[in-house]
């Protein structure tokens, strides 16, 4: 007999970042934890070689200016306010690559379920999926609901 304890939803990953299909991610995300009594955690990552030119990098000295951080916390604010009260609801920002990142802390926190928009705002839109999404897909361990 299956043991269904195995699959329940605790803890529910969605990174965020702004767009639409995001915005979509996040109130599916908050219908699921709401029926599973799940927590949702938004992560939003930025991505220094999309925000910062090489030169400017390299003349920071790998210093990241608290300037790259607050645009993204700004913007989780803004979606946070959306998400209904009775849902448990934090957020974070972290910096580098977003596939990369996305799939470290789904896995490495033990994440039960990533639910992530299928395009975000990077710049090459991918044919049918972003390349974000794609790489989540291959990589993350946990299952994973891509949002149109």
């Amino acid at each position: 007999m299956m043991d269904f304890k195995d699959s329940e939803i605790k803890r529910i990953l969605v990174p965020y970042d702004g767009s639409e299909q995001a915005q979509q991610a996040v109130r599916q995300a908050a219908h699921i934890a709401r029926l599973q009594g799940a927590v949702l955690m938004l992560l939003s990552v930025v991505d220094l070689n999309a925000e910062v030119a090489a030169f400017e990098r390299v003349s920071m000295g790998g210093y990241v200016p608290a300037e790259l951080k607050e645009g993204a916390y700004k913007e989780l604010a803004k979606i946070l306010r959306e998400v209904p009260e009775d849902i448990r609801v934090n957020s974070m920002v972290e910096i580098g690559s977003p596939a990369e990142v996305i799939v470290e802390t789904a896995d490495d926190e033990g994440y039960d379920l990533v639910v992530m928009g299928s395009r975000g705002l990077g710049r090459l839109q991918g044919f049918l999926m972003g390349s974000v999404s794609q790489y989540v897909l291959q990589h993350v361990h946990c299952p994973v609901m891509v949002v149109r």
